[in-house]
């Protein structure tokens, strides 16, 4: 039988999660979130700041 301490398993969990895999996949889902929310957002200060790329270089239609 075999015992693990907690501590080993924190530090094998921690690598997992840390891994540059597991890092560059949340940091493009979080850039991703940003970026969608930025430019489809009726939020008035993010609507008028992404005004105009929204129209000339994405062709989305906001009105």
């Amino acid at each position: 039988m075999t015992t693990f301490s907690f501590t080993s398993v924190l530090q094998k969990t921690a690598g997992a999660t840390l891994s540059k895999p597991v890092q560059v996949t949340l940091y493009m889902m979080l850039s991703s979130l940003i970026i969608w929310t930025v430019l489809f957002s009726n939020y008035p200060p993010a609507h008028n700041t992404a005004h105009s790329l929204r129209h000339h270089a994405l062709g989305v239609s906001c009105h």
